[in-house]
């Protein structure tokens, strides 16, 4: 493996995009791609910080072996692969679209309940003014309003079971 596929394999595992990493070694993003590419190759003090950001040696950055990192849980030493960081990255990633498809859903939810009254008072017009629901939750229970709050917690669960699903592979790391 070249220095070029090790430099985009562990950008990609950490999940930066070639503009992050070069904002992080204050060079530009195609600086970075010449790099993954063979074209150039980085000098000896971006070498040293390519290898602090991915936490692995410069021995294992350079040669052919398989890129590896030391995590330190506490007393456990132990080394993790490349394949492994980008198995967590992903977890994290799930971990964190969930969060945010719960807070949309959530956020879904407020507004529904928030424009009940309005959409009761939309059903009025379509009646000629006879089915004005004087109780809004009333109106909750009316087509199309079941379907859309049905939705929205399918929403809800759908981020559930990704935060679950992230938090499960994060935990059989």
């Amino acid at each position: 493996m070249t220095l070029g596929e090790k430099i985009q394999q562990l950008r990609k595992a950490s999940g930066l995009s070639q503009e992050q990493l070069a904002e992080q070694l204050d060079v530009s993003r195609q600086s970075v791609s010449k790099w993954e590419l063979n074209d150039t190759v980085p000098d000896v003090n971006k070498l040293i910080v390519i290898s602090n950001i991915f936490s692995i040696s410069i021995d294992e950055l350079l040669k052919d072996k398989q890129p590896s990192t030391v995590v330190n849980d506490g007393e456990n030493k132990r080394t993790t692969t490349l394949a492994e960081i980008s198995r967590l990255n992903f977890a994290h990633k799930q971990i964190t679209m969930g969060f945010r498809i719960v807070v949309i859903g959530l956020l879904m939810f407020v507004l529904e309940y928030m424009f009940l009254p309005l959409f009761g008072s939309m059903q009025k017009a379509q009646v000629s003014g006879q089915g004005f629901y004087s109780d809004f939750m009333e109106y909750a229970k009316v087509q199309p309003m079941p379907v859309i709050f049905t939705t929205t917690a399918f929403v809800v669960i759908i981020g559930i079971i990704l935060i679950a699903k992230g938090y499960f592979d994060k935990k059989n790391f």
